[in-house]
């Protein structure tokens, strides 16, 4: 899994959402909306991408935020769903059986599509798949225009999978789920985490919306609805009760328990809320479905890296410069009190208890720059680690986050292992690499045979000779 928090961005037909949610998942932090020109997005794809990356570089601004990681929702009707029943293959062999599925369904070759499964069910012998698919070209266009504002997407989802997602996914039972926004109405047919069907439909009258959501459910008609649930800002009371005289089922409204806003923007809102609340899956995680390629997501993940490692190493230079400069304007300032001294009138002063305090002060003033040279000397440039690390990590490896003590002369990596043999394989390369020593990592990393989560720790041997040095001294 990535990162808690992150920032998702919704895309429809003639409006874009923006919402980010608090670490523990119960507040609204930030949120924001922009009506999009008509045409902007046609044909499933961006007509002026220009327009959108200014427009996400000023919302940034305007509304300070500092979270760069994004969750993209792209429009139900630019990308296909299907539920598709599969043979209980090998892991190995189920990816092709379902491709093969799939381009019966898809209206161009698989090569021009980005697609994604998960299995949600299991009868007999057949594994439930439910997979999506969006066309490569449309997809590149929502992500470009994320890369180009500035920013790292690492996840993409439709409507239907949040709101299937927050309806009751891990429940039982056939539910029809009817979102209404200003423009549009998104029908979904579910059965637990399964999409069984979906239709947009772009009209406001009610009758017609009802004759619709009849038709809808009679097309899935082996499937036995036994609850309903709406939500959306174009979701009225009228229609609601509309619905429950045609169906004669009570209807739910689909209400998040978010704080830090009203019922307006919670229904306004309600997509992008329901990402937050799903979190972002790596697109290799077989329980998830995420439409973003895994080769950007491990691009942006990289990019993300470089940007904390260049704060970090500014940080470490501002440090040690303003503890250089404090110390010297220290200095001399205590030499000009030495000088003003010395000028006075030395029969009037008690010459020895002056001497002293200034002999004390200049002790401190040494004692002080003494501390910044040993900082100054022992302190490393990140990216020198971290580029070290990189030469040393086998392919099989992946790092998930790391952890720097330049005081201990200390660096903790975290991350996930394909193999115990790959795993050793990277402590020996740290080892044989002349910038670290006594490379530790635990034997309850080695518990699993594949997959393996491991923590592992080194020493930096140019800090810890320097420190072992100054000890002994």
């Amino acid at each position: 899994m990535f990162d808690k928090t992150f920032i998702s961005v919704c895309f429809s037909r003639n409006k874009l959402l923006l919402l980010e949610l608090n670490s523990r998942k119960k507040k609204i932090k930030k949120f924001a909306s922009l009506d999009l020109p008509s045409g902007l997005i046609k044909n499933y794809q961006i007509q002026d991408k220009s327009f959108l990356i200014e427009a996400l570089k000023t919302f940034w601004k305007k509304y300070k935020l500092k979270e760069k990681v994004v969750g993209i929702i792209v429009p139900e009707f630019s990308t296909y769903t299907k539920l598709l029943s599969i043979p209980k293959l090998e892991f190995s062999e189920l990816g092709e059986a379902i491709a093969w599925q799939m381009q019966e369904f898809l209206p161009k070759d698989l090569g021009e599509m980005v697609f994604d499964w998960k299995i949600v069910g299991k009868k007999d012998d057949n594994y439930e798949i439910l997979t999506f698919a969006i066309d490569k070209k449309v997809l590149s266009g929502y992500v470009e225009v994320l890369e180009k504002s500035g920013l790292f997407p690492m996840a993409v989802e439709t409507p239907s999978l949040s709101l299937v997602r927050i309806s009751g996914a891990n429940e039982s039972g056939q539910r029809l789920i009817i979102y209404k926004d200003e423009s549009e109405t998104l029908l979904i047919i579910a059965d637990g985490g399964k999409i069984i069907g979906t239709s947009v439909q772009y009209t406001k009258d009610l009758d017609e919306i009802i004759d619709i959501s009849q038709k809808f459910v009679f097309h899935y008609r082996d499937v036995e609805i036994k609850k309903i649930f709406v939500g959306g800002a174009g979701m009225t009371r009228e229609l609601l009760g509309a619905l429950e005289n045609s169906f004669k089922i009570k209807v739910q409204w689909i209400t998040p328990e978010i704080e830090g806003s009203g019922e307006k923007e919670l229904q306004e809102y309600l997509i992008p809320i329901c990402m937050q609340l799903g979190g972002l899956e790596e697109p290799s995680d077989p329980d998830s479905l995420n439409l973003l390629p895994l080769n950007l997501v491990e691009k942006y993940k990289t990019a993300r890296l470089k940007l904390q490692i260049w704060s970090l190493t500014l940080t470490v230079t501002l440090f040690i410069w303003m503890s250089f400069l404090s110390t010297l304007g220290g200095y001399l300032y205590l030499s000009q009190q030495i000088k003003t001294v010395k000028q006075e009138n030395l029969e009037k002063l008690d010459i020895t208890k002056k001497r002293e305090s200034l002999v004390s002060e200049i002790k401190r003033i040494n004692t002080l720059a003494e501390s910044v040279v040993k900082i100054k000397d022992v302190s490393l440039i990140p990216q020198t680690l971290l580029n070290d690390i990189w030469a040393a990590k086998p392919e099989g490896i992946t790092l998930e986050k790391y952890k720097l003590d330049l005081d201990k002369g200390l660096i903790e990596l975290k991350g996930r292992s394909q193999d115990r043999s790959t795993l050793i394989g990277f402590k020996n390369n740290l080892e044989a690499a002349p910038t670290f020593d006594l490379v530790d990592v635990p034997i309850s990393s080695f518990e699993e045979e594949k997959d393996i989560e491991f923590k592992l720790t080194a020493n930096i041997s140019s800090i810890t000779v320097k420190l072992g040095k100054e000890g002994k001294n």
